[in-house]
């Protein structure tokens, strides 16, 4: 049995990038050269009791991602698995100057109804799976 989860079953997540997020993906894609060609990829990396942890970064897309345009030159790039979970979220680019801290934001819609083992509690909120 196939347990890849199944793009064709899943919708493409709405994401809203913020003016800030937006200017800082286009700052690092036109000043790191290492990144030419890549989009910016938003993956869950873990899960605790608190619910998902997401990782924000640059990949090559590919047929197995959703590809979400969010400006005439920029597409954010999210995996089927992540996408299932992710559904409507917004991005944003937080910068203190004073402490030093930055970094993106990313925000899902109801992110408490993953918190904890949320899956034994109901089935369809597993995401769907070839085979």
């Amino acid at each position: 049995m196939d347990s890849t989860v199944d793009k064709k079953a899943i919708k493409k997540p709405t994401l809203v990038v913020s003016d800030a997020a937006l200017s800082q993906i286009h700052l690092i894609s036109e000043n790191d050269f290492t990144l030419e060609g890549q989009s910016l990829r938003i993956q869950i990396t873990g899960k605790g009791c608190h619910g998902f942890d997401y990782s924000v970064g640059f990949a090559m897309p590919h047929q197995d991602v959703f590809v979400i345009e969010v400006s005439a030159t920029q597409s954010v790039l999210v995996d089927p698995f992540t996408a299932f979970y992710l559904k409507n979220a917004s991005l944003d680019f937080h910068l203190d100057v004073e402490t030093g801290d930055e970094g993106f934001l990313l925000s899902p819609e109801n992110p408490d109804d993953f918190a904890g083992k949320f899956w034994r509690k109901d089935d369809s909120k597993v995401p769907p799976t070839k085979g």
